[in-house]
C-alpha cells in the first residue's frame, strides 16, 4: 500500500505552550535514552474521543481533532492526521510539521511508515504510550521496528504525563453517572448477551473474557454513562463469565443494572481474585481481542500469571448487527433529530432573512439546545457548523463568534445526539441560507447536485451478498469521479453506542461484508477552499433483498435502506442532472408514504 503522506507547510509560533512542552518531553528523552517518542490520540480505553485536559497528544500539540498521533524526536515534531483534519493540524500545530495520511491508511500506518525514515536520521529507541496502543498494533510496530534496526521501549506512565505531572498540569477525571435502559429498546437481556460468548469459551476452554472496549462493555451490559464527552459510555473493564460481567467500574455503579451484571470493590485485582476463586489450583485462563486491548494490560495480567488467550470478541460483530427494537429506537431517535435539523435549517434562513446576525457560534448553540428539548440526553459529537468557505474544513471545529452568516451563502450542518436507548444519530445536511426567493448560483447547483447523485447511488444500491465497504465506496464516488471531483474521506461509518463503530466501513481498503443489520452512513462530500464545502449524510442499514435472484445468478442480493430522511434542500438540485431513476428516488424519499425499499430505477 502507498503510504507517502502529503505535508503541510509548516510555521513555527516564536513563542507558544507547545514550544515549552516540546522542549520538557526532549528532556525527558535524553534522560532516558530514547531518541523519539510516539504520542496518541487515544487513551487507556483506546477511545477516539478523549475529554481535552486528558488527552497528553492535545497537551502536547494543540490539536484537537478526534484522530491523529504525534512523533517526537530530538529536533523534529510529526503530527499524523486523517484528510479530515488537514487544515485543522496546520492552524491548531503550527510548531509540528502536519502530514496526511493517504485515503486507505490509517493513522497509525502514517507513523509506521516513519520508522525507516527515523532509522536514517539516526533514531534507534522510541518509546511507546503502550496503555494507549492495542496488543495486535504493538506486535505490528515492535515487527517493523526491527526490520528497520529500531527498538521500542514501552513508556508506561507516558513521558507526557510525567511532565505534566511535574508542571503542575495534572488533568481533574470528572464523574460520571451510570444507568440502565429499558429492556424494550435493547432487544436482548444481558443473560441473552452472555450467551454469545458461550461457544467460544467452550471451545476454548476459558474461564472467561476480558473486554476493555467501553462500547461494547455499554452493549453486553445495556447500560450507558456519561463519563465521556461525546459519548454514551462509562469507564470500566469487564471481565465476561458465561453467567456474569464483573464490572471493574470508575464510578458508584448503577443501581437498577439487570441481572448478570456485578460491580466489583477492589479494582481489577478484586474482579480477578473473585474469578480465580472459582478455578482454585490452577492459573486463571482468559480471552482478548488483541485489536481492542491495550498492550500494557496484556502484559500486566500476563505478570500476574494469567493465561491469556487472542480470540476474536464474540460480541465486536453481533453489536453492530441491530436488533429489531434497537432499529426500532434508532428510526425513532434519527427522526426526532431529522427535526432538530430541519428546525436550525428554518430558525437560521428565517433570522438572517430578516436581517437578524447570527454566527456560527450561534448555530451551534441553538442546535444544542434543541437537542436537549427534544429529549437528547447527549451529544454524540461536537455539533460541526460551516459558513461558506469554512465548509472546506471537513471538520470544522472552531465556530466563528463574530462574523454573520450572509444570505445566499452555503451553510454545512453536521449534527449527532443521543436518547433513551443510547444510540447514537448523525446527519449531515448542506443548504442554501435565506428565504424561499433567494436562489443558488449554477455552480452551487451544480456540485451540490453531484453530490446528492453521489449519495443517491449509494443510499438505493442493491448489491450481492458478500460486498464490502470498498465497493460501495465505489458507487458512491462513481458520479463525482466522473467529473474529475473526489473527497478525502471514507464514504461511511457505522453507527452504534458510539458515533463511530466498526465494523463497517464504508471506504477505500475497506475489505470488511456489509451484513443486515448493520447501520452506518452514507455521506460523500466535495470541500473546494475557494467555494466551501458540500456534505449530505444519511444513516442506512442493510436488509434482504426482497427479489430472488434469476435462475444462474450464483449469489443472492442485499439492499441498502435509508433510515433517515432530513428533506434535501430542492434550491440546490439542478433536476436536469439527474436521471429518471434519481430523480423517482427523490420522489420516494421526500413521500412520507414511501414504501419499505427505495426505488432502483
Amino acid at each position: 500500500m502507498d503510504c507517502a503522506m502529503h505535508t503541510a507547510p509548516r510555521s513555527t509560533p516564536e513563542s507558544s505552550p507547545s514550544s515549552s512542552r516540546l522542549a520538557g518531553l526532549r528532556e525527558k528523552l535524553r534522560e532516558r535514552g530514547l531518541q523519539a517518542v510516539i504520542v496518541r490520540s487515544t487513551d487507556a480505553y483506546l477511545n477516539e474521543y478523549v475529554p481535552e485536559a486528558e488527552s497528553t497528544r492535545v497537551w502536547l500539540t494543540g490539536f484537537s481533532g478526534s484522530m491523529g498521533d504525534a512523533v517526537v524526536t530530538g529536533d523534529r515534531a510529526v503530527l499524523i492526521v486523517d484528510g479530515r483534519y488537514t487544515l485543522q493540524a496546520a492552524r491548531e500545530a503550527p510548531g509540528f510539521e502536519a502530514r496526511t495520511v493517504p485515503l486507505g491508511t490509517s493513522i497509525e500506518q502514517g507513523w509506521l511508515a516513519l520508522f525507516e525514515e527515523l532509522a536514517k536520521q539516526g533514531v534507534k529507541r522510541i518509546g511507546v504510550e503502550t496503555d494507549r496502543l492495542s496488543q495486535s498494533l504493538w506486535e505490528t510496530a515492535g515487527k517493523r521496528a526491527g526490520e528497520t534496526g529500531l527498538e521500542l521501549v514501552a513508556t508506561v506512565p507516558s513521558l507526557v504525563e510525567e511532565l505534566r505531572r511535574e508542571r503542575g498540569e495534572v488533568p481533574r477525571v470528572a464523574a460520571g453517572k451510570t444507568w440502565a435502559i429499558e429492556p424494550r429498546l435493547a432487544g436482548r437481556t444481558v443473560r441473552e448477551r452472555l450467551q454469545l460468548g458461550h461457544a467460544l469459551c467452550d471451545d476454548k476452554k476459558l474461564d472467561g473474557l476480558l473486554v476493555v472496549a467501553l462500547d461494547e462493555i455499554a452493549w453486553i451490559t445495556n447500560l450507558r454513562g456519561d463519563h465521556f464527552p461525546y459519548q454514551a459510555t462509562f469507564r470500566a473493564t469487564a471481565l465476561v463469565t458465561r453467567e456474569q460481567v464483573l464490572i471493574v467500574h470508575g464510578g458508584g455503579g448503577a443501581r437498577d443494572a439487570e441481572g448478570g451484571v456485578t460491580f466489583v470493590d477492589g479494582g481489577f485485582e478484586a474482579a480477578l481474585a473473585q474469578l480465580s476463586a472459582r478455578s482454585p489450583g490452577r492459573p486463571l485462563r482468559l480471552g482478548y481481542d488483541g485489536r481492542g486491548t491495550p498492550a500494557h494490560v496484556v502484559t500486566t495480567l500476563k505478570a500476574r500469571g494469567v493465561e491469556l488467550i487472542d480470540v476474536e470478541s464474540p460480541f465486536a460483530a453481533a453489536r453492530t448487527k441491530k436488533t429489531k427494537a434497537e432499529l426500532d429506537h434508532m428510526a425513532s431517535a434519527f427522526a426526532r433529530a431529522d427535526l432538530v435539523h430541519a428546525k436550525v435549517k428554518s430558525w437560521l434562513c428565517s433570522s438572517v432573512s430578516k436581517g437578524g446576525s447570527i454566527t456560527e457560534a450561534d448555530v451551534c448553540a441553538k442546535t444544542t439546545a434543541l437537542f436537549k428539548r427534544s429529549g437528547a440526553f447527549a451529544l454524540s459529537f461536537q455539533v460541526l457548523a460551516a459558513a461558506g468557505k469554512h465548509g472546506a474544513i471537513i471538520h470544522y471545529s472552531h465556530p466563528d463568534h463574530v462574523e454573520p452568516i450572509r444570505e445566499g451563502q452555503l451553510f454545512l450542518l453536521d449534527t449527532g445526539a443521543f436518547y433513551e436507548g443510547g444510540l447514537a444519530t448523525d446527519l449531515t445536511r448542506t443548504f442554501l441560507v435565506g428565504a424561499s426567493r433567494v436562489k443558488a448560483t449554477d455552480e452551487q447547483r451544480r456540485l451540490f447536485t453531484l453530490v446528492l447523485r453521489g449519495a443517491i447511488a449509494g443510499m438505493r444500491a442493491r448489491l450481492p451478498v458478500g460486498a464490502t465497504g470498498e465497493q460501495l465506496d465505489a458507487l458512491v464516488r462513481q458520479p463525482m469521479w466522473q467529473a474529475g471531483l473526489d473527497y478525502g474521506h471514507g464514504t461511511g461509518h457505522g453507527v452504534g453506542v458510539n458515533v463511530h463503530e466498526s465494523p463497517p466501513r464504508v471506504t477505500i481498503g475497506s475489505r470488511t461484508t456489509l451484513e443486515p443489520g448493520q447501520v452506518f452512513s452514507i455521506e460523500p462530500g466535495l470541500y473546494l477552499p475557494d467555494f466551501g464545502g458540500i456534505r449530505i449524510e444519511n444513516l442506512c442499514t442493510i436488509v434482504d433483498d426482497t427479489e430472488a435472484p434469476r435462475d444462474g445468478v450464483p449469489r443472492k442480493f442485499l439492499r441498502v435502506v435509508p433510515l433517515t430522511f432530513s428533506p434535501l434542500d430542492k434550491r440546490l438540485i439542478d433536476r436536469a442532472l439527474l436521471t429518471a431513476g434519481e430523480r423517482a428516488f427523490l420522489a420516494w424519499f421526500h413521500d412520507r408514504k414511501r414504501s419499505p425499499l427505495p426505488p432502483l430505477d
